[in-house]
């Protein structure tokens, strides 16, 4: 069935978020403040029964269909399909104020999306209470499930879950523990990795060498850069680590520079994907005769941020990251900066980047609730190969093992701040099967 005619018809029915936005076109595919489009979505011509995440089927058991509870706790929406929204808003320090922007930009998208047929169920998991919480929103009758943050949250949420047919769409960047019916949202150091290698390898850099923390997160990293570096045709001459936590070990770093200083006129480009490394690496790596004007500085989304952006020996240097600007279907301009506008107008703060993987996850549930009949949380239309549009990071899609793959942009470390290099992708057509 052809989809987008139906996306046209959805788009038209999200309300324009606020009245000083002043559209002259409030008839067009995406109005101001739409989050999502929906680039391709298996969308089913007839209603059938499901067997896969998001449907269990009690005829097919002999089972009776259990009885719905009421729902307890906030509940955002009055449409007909629920959907549970885990958030740790009671968690002390950032992973609660992370849970209650989660919760605030769930709101939001309900707001700006008035005509949709979604309830959300907020359930607070705390510190450990996601197993618990999950099994009320089963319960009360949730269909599908966002959130929540944490991978050990997900686990336990995911022992509940699962075994029931219902889907989550979960904040962790633990690849992990993403299975079929467990899908991640966020960004992913993978996604990142393989963006930075492959960018690099269209540019001529070909002999890599790497610094990385001797954490569960360089040991992931790690992994992808070696599976990358195969993929794109790159050689890996070294990769020395070092110990980190609040911040990079200066010993083990020195060490680790020495090492890539006796290579030096081996590689032309040196990966540094640990934020916190970025600047001290660079800095010892110049006490080698390493710097930026000799070969190519490659960073990760952890460099997004200016006191990396202000270092003078990472000029010329590139590293991946979401859109901070885009343009949707009707050439308006979205993607975070306007969200995070919209958000600080409305609840006074600037929000963290997962409470607008929160409204994109509210909106997509509620546009699969409009055009995806009874496969809308369906793994196969999760799933769809050519993805979907967030408002306020741009295009992802769910691979069938629950990972996901987003669209990147490269940005370059410049003298004024940083620039564009090259433009995060708007289709599938330009990302690694």
């Amino acid at each position: 069935m052809p989809f987008i005619p139906m996306l046209e018809k959805a788009a038209k029915q999200i309300a324009v978020p606020f009245a000083a936005s002043k559209t002259k076109n409030p008839g067009s595919l995406l109005p101001v403040g739409c989050a999502l489009t929906l680039a391709g979505l298996v969308a089913a011509c007839q209603p059938v029964t499901l067997g896969g995440p998001g449907y269990s089927n009690p005829s097919a058991t002999g089972l009776q269909t259990p009885s719905v509870a009421q729902p307890t706790g906030e509940v955002l929406g009055a449409g007909s399909v629920r959907v549970a929204l885990l958030t740790p808003s009671s968690a002390a320090g950032q992973f609660g104020k992370a849970g209650q922007s989660i919760r605030n930009a769930a709101a939001m998208a309900l707001q700006d999306y008035s005509s949709a047929d979604l309830q959300v169920i907020v359930k607070d998991v705390g510190q450990d209470q996601a197993a618990a919480q999950a099994a009320r929103a089963l319960a009360e009758g949730a269909q599908l499930v966002i959130g929540p943050m944490r991978s050990a949250q997900v686990k336990s949420a995911g022992s509940v879950l699962k075994p029931a047919g219902v889907p989550m769409l979960a904040f962790t960047t633990d690849t992990g523990v993403a299975a079929r019916g467990v899908y991640l949202i966020n960004f992913t150091p993978e996604n990142d990795v393989d963006r930075m290698v492959s960018y690099a390898a269209s540019k001529g850099n070909r002999a890599f060498a790497a610094l990385l923390p001797n954490t569960p997160y360089g040991a992931v990293v790690e992994a992808s850069l070696r599976q990358s570096a195969a993929r794109h045709g790159v050689r890996i001459l070294a990769i020395e680590k070092y110990n980190s936590g609040g911040k990079a070990d200066p010993f083990s770093l020195q060490t680790a520079a020495e090492k890539l200083g006796e290579i030096k006129s081996q590689i032309d480009s040196i990966y540094i994907p640990e934020g916190i490394a970025a600047v001290p690496a660079t800095q010892l790596l110049a006490g080698q005769g390493i710097r930026a004007k000799d070969l190519q500085f490659l960073g990760s989304g952890q460099w997004d941020q200016a006191s990396v952006s202000r270092e003078p020996m990472l000029r010329g240097s590139w590293y991946p990251a979401p859109p901070a600007s885009l343009r949707n279907l009707d050439g308006r301009t979205i993607g975070f900066e306007s969200f995070a506008n919209r958000y600080s107008q409305q609840y006074g703060e600037r929000p963290p980047r997962v409470a607008a993987l929160s409204y994109d996850a509210v909106i997509l549930a509620a546009a699969l609730v409009a055009q995806g009949g009874e496969r809308r949380f369906a793994h196969e239309t999760l799933t769809d190969a050519q993805g979907f549009i967030g408002f306020g990071d741009g295009f992802f899609r769910f691979r069938p093992d629950g990972t996901s793959q987003r669209a990147l942009g490269i940005m370059e470390i410049t003298n004024s701040g940083t620039k564009l290099v090259d433009n995060a992708p708007m289709s599938a057509a330009n990302l690694p099967n």
